[in-house]
């Protein structure tokens, strides 16, 4: 009878510090990198009652707890990945990342 031995390995991973410039995630990505993942960017959020949700009508105005000129976050799978400006890119709206989760 032929007997496996598995020895464990310990794998030491430096810590990684990003530098600007730098992508979101260094890897190869050779295998996953034609899958297409879907973005989000919360831009706030806002509280109220279910009776002034419901009484809601076009050309009413929700608030949000964002300031304006405070940093959106960029989430994956409602996950936070990064946090951005938010600009125009021609007629429509872009994010510039100033920060890596």
């Amino acid at each position: 009878m032929n007997e496996i031995v598995v020895a464990p390995i310990q794998l030491e991973e430096a810590p990684y510090e990003p530098v600007a410039g730098d992508p979101l995630i260094r890897r190869n990505l050779s295998m996953l990198g034609h899958v297409n993942v879907r973005l989000e960017v919360l831009l706030g959020t806002a509280e109220m009652s279910v009776e002034k949700l419901f009484s809601l009508s076009k050309g009413d105005t929700v608030t949000l707890d964002t300031h304006l000129d405070a940093p959106v976050t960029l989430q994956l799978d409602g996950k936070s990945i990064a946090r951005g400006q938010l600009m125009a890119v021609g007629d429509s709206f872009g994010l510039k990342i100033t920060e890596i989760l």
